[in-house]
């Protein structure tokens, strides 16, 4: 069992090591010294990665400042449509000058086109060194109710992938006037008179 005397400080025997307060003062001054010399290490440390970091970022605004001189049709994602109508046709246009014609797909389902295309190209570097470019595009056209869905068309020329196909003539609507009827005396009710 432990006894409340081990606990408590005894004044009765002398310290057995006295170190007086001046012999404290080198030692401080020491870890002071060691302490401010490890700050300015640290100091360095920062200034060199704040330097790296500054570097880094003027790469990358180079890196996208090139990538604005890129061709358009390679920074994009997926390559932009216009879609056109005149009084016999339907017409859309999509960008697709990086592509072949074994590159592309048209798949008509129902009265949706769905357009896709998938390239990948392998570079050699002079250096030896290899890199892979991959492009993939998705695109999905509904196709208006006025245009005959059986007689699509599809061409690519000039870099420009062109979806046609003929609009229907639709029934002519007979014309007719309709008459306006007028609550004046407040006697209608639920469209009849009382």
């Amino acid at each position: 069992m432990w006894s409340s005397s081990l606990f408590q400080p005894s004044f009765r025997t002398p310290m057995a090591l006295r170190v007086p307060v001046s012999a404290l003062w080198p030692q401080s001054q020491l870890i002071c010294v060691q302490m401010e010399n490890e700050m300015a290490r640290q100091m360095d440390n920062m200034r060199r990665s704040a330097d790296l970091m500054n570097q880094l970022q003027h790469v990358l605004r180079r890196e996208v400042l090139d990538t604005d001189k890129v061709p358009r049709s390679a920074a994009r994602g997926a390559p932009s449509c216009k879609v056109e109508k005149d009084g016999q046709h339907f017409y859309a246009t999509l960008e697709v000058e990086d592509f072949t014609p074994e590159e592309l797909t048209v798949k008509q389902v129902g009265r949706k086109v769905l357009l896709s295309g998938k390239k990948e190209k392998k570079e050699e570097s002079e250096e030896g060194s290899y890199s892979y470019r991959y492009q993939e595009f998705r695109r999905e056209l509904e196709l208006p109710e006025d245009v005959n869905p059986e007689e699509l068309s599809c061409s690519l020329n000039n870099g420009q992938l062109r979806i046609e196909a003929p609009r229907k003539a639709l029934p002519s609507v007979p014309e007719r006037v309709v008459p306006i009827k007028s609550d004046v005396s407040g006697r209608l009710k639920n469209g009849e008179e009382e």
